[in-house]
């Protein structure tokens, strides 16, 4: 008895240690998964900071960066909300190219006054997320094929409308200055890609949509036995998804003055490297706007520091990417903790 005694007194510290230990390592562990890439965003911008200081420490640089990749952090986040429900919308940047094409023909050709022409593009966005909802929800076709199908219509309508050719002509200067002007030295751009975020970062992480949203995400199947209405849930998704789109569209006329039909095809890459990488930051494995902000505008630090090196046009298209694959994986792997974490947490309990 006394030996037991003794030795169950020696072992008791090691264990303690052991799990101290454990815990240090599982909170450094969940640390770096949420602020990685905050800590790699950090150590780029020292790099191009020491290798190109005359160019890269300007305000200039930063402000260009904020304004000019607003248009690919909107489609981002026009993104992110299908996917939260577990569902795919690769039509978001084709209904870019048509919104900034509709946009700029309803105010140069038609003459109409730039808020009301506004409205008709979120509408129009809207009535595409409905169509998507619906062929997706109700009719039950595979999403991957149903936005690559609406979204190669919108490019034939995008072809149609602007008869193949840009769209140029005298806009109102208050609209062309919401897209160009500054509040405080910060792009007003920048300012709508914040309040996008919050709005969605609202919706959400505080709303009962926003929690339904994620349980559909996770599992259909027990959301709709669990009373969720998971058609209406796809749909809702789909159609703020369009509206996010078509304000994508009319913000990037605002910024240029001007529209083409060949817009929204290079934008798909950058706005899906978004979202994936996004949900390797913050809230890792799980979509989030705060991450896909972050990501966005790490990628365009990255590139816009390449380029400021002299490095070839091309190198956009690397990053991306390259960026996509990593983020994928990072959320496969994410995921696969996660179902080992729950596994193990059932049979400790059982």
């Amino acid at each position: 008895m006394t030996t037991s005694r003794a030795t169950a007194k020696q072992d008791a510290p090691s264990g303690s240690a052991g799990g101290a230990q454990g815990s240090s390592r599982d909170l450094v562990a969940r640390m770096g998964a949420r602020y990685g890439l905050l800590v790699v965003w950090a150590l780029l911008i020292v790099v191009f900071a020491v290798l190109n200081t005359d160019v890269f420490l300007r305000p200039l640089t930063a402000q260009t960066i904020a304004s000019t990749k607003a248009v690919v952090a909107i489609l981002a986040l026009a993104a992110l909300v299908p996917l939260v429900v577990g569902q795919f919308d690769l039509s978001v940047a084709s209904q870019f190219g048509l919104a900034q094409a509709l946009c700029a023909g309803l105010i140069v050709k038609q003459g109409l006054p730039a808020g009301l022409a506004l409205l008709v593009v979120l509408v129009v966005g809207g009535v595409f997320g409905v169509v998507n909802g619906l062929l997706v929800a109700v009719v039950r076709i595979n999403a991957f094929v149903t936005t690559l199908a609406t979204g190669t219509l919108a490019v034939g309508l995008t072809q149609l409308y602007t008869g193949g050719g840009q769209i140029i002509g005298a806009f109102p200067g208050a609209f062309t200055d919401a897209g160009r002007s500054s509040a405080a030295g910060v792009p007003l751009p920048f300012v709508y890609v914040l309040v996008i975020v919050l709005a969605l970062w609202a919706l959400l992480e505080y709303t009962r949509w926003g929690r339904r949203a994620f349980a559909v995400g996770g599992n259909s199947r027990a959301s709709l036995l669990s009373g969720i209405n998971v058609r209406r849930m796809t749909i809702t998704s789909f159609v703020i998804a369009g509206v996010i789109s078509g304000f994508a569209g009319v913000l990037q006329v605002m910024i240029l003055g001007a529209a083409s039909p060949e817009v929204g095809g290079q934008f798909l890459l950058p706005a899906f490297a978004g979202v994936f990488l996004g949900a390797a930051v913050l809230r890792p494995g799980r979509f989030n706007a705060w991450g896909t902000l972050i990501a966005v505008y790490f990628l365009a630090t990255g590139i816009t520091g390449l380029q400021q090196l002299g490095a070839a046009f091309y190198i956009e298209q690397f990053f991306n990417g390259c960026a996509l694959l990593i983020a994928v994986a990072i959320a496969q792997f994410s995921a696969q903790r996660r179902r080992r974490a729950a596994a193990a947490l059932g049979q400790a309990s059982g």
